[in-house]
């Protein structure tokens, strides 16, 4: 007879270029088999949760990452019109589709949940149905940065503005342990002389840290939360910086005791 195990969810978090620390810690979950049954993404993690979802394997994101360069990354930069936001990001929605192809949710191997923010309503909103590309795009609309994304008739923003850890999605998904990704920053951060970029991004940290401690505080004991955002880094697309991905697996790695001591608890 086969051993009853718990279903298990991952919640990635928003995070710019810290969404590479969910490739480490995918990695080293995948190493320790350690099954994920459920994923809830928002922003950077609505990316690499969308691939994982799809593929049900992180080998092949890692390699595709890792090969990137500061020269291709500035090639996706297009300017948009400063009535609108700093990047129009329709290259960016480009080389979206290069990772997920034309898919749609129905494709997915693993049920997931995108979050976005309704512009009009300012209300979550968790997407399960459509083209994965359509829900990515909005879920990293980070405001001031992208434009807006529009599916039907709605205007979405980040979801990272109003669940940045969605911890209780995965939960209510029906994961039994909960593992969530916390790229929130909870270190100080030396800022001299901001442009309007650093502006911007230091605001919505701010804004996604408070959000975090908010919702992380309501998590029961079958939830681990996994932190690695030590490194204190203000600049949230140096892409090109593979150094989140190895502290990704490094981090996870210290959690690893935690979790599999909550799937063993649970099986008693």
């Amino acid at each position: 007879m086969e051993d009853k195990r718990p279903k298990i969810g991952i919640a990635l978090g928003s995070g710019g270029e810290r969404g590479l620390s969910h490739i480490g810690v995918l990695k080293v979950l995948e190493e320790n088999d350690i099954p994920i049954d459920f994923i809830a993404g928002a922003s950077a993690g609505s990316i690499v949760g969308a691939y994982y979802a799809l593929n049900k394997e992180i080998k092949s994101l890692n390699e595709k990452i890792i090969q990137l360069t500061k020269k291709d990354l500035v090639k996706l930069i297009d300017v948009a019109s400063p009535k609108r936001a700093l990047i129009s990001g329709h290259k960016i929605e480009n080389f979206l589709k290069e990772l997920i192809r034309d898919s749609s949710f129905s494709d997915l191997q693993i049920p997931l949940t995108i979050i976005a923010t309704n512009m009009s309503t300012g209300k979550e909103t968790h997407i399960r149905e459509g083209k994965l590309i359509d829900a990515m795009r909005a879920s990293i609309s980070l405001p001031g940065i992208l434009p807006p994304a529009k599916i039907n008739d709605n205007l979405f923003l980040d979801g990272g503005i109003v669940n940045p850890t969605p911890v209780d999605v995965v939960k209510n998904m029906g994961a039994d342990i909960v593992i969530g990704v916390d790229l929130t920053m909870n270190q100080p951060v030396k800022i001299k002389n901001p442009n309007i970029v650093d502006t911007l991004m230091r605001s919505f940290e701010i804004l996604r840290t408070r959000t975090t401690e908010l919702n992380i505080g309501k998590t029961n004991t079958n939830t681990i939360i996994i932190q690695t955002n030590k490194a204190k880094i203000i600049d949230t697309y140096k892409f090109y910086d593979h150094k989140f991905i190895t502290e990704g697996e490094e981090t996870a790695k210290k959690y690893l005791p935690q979790i599999m001591k909550s799937i063993q608890d649970w099986k008693k």
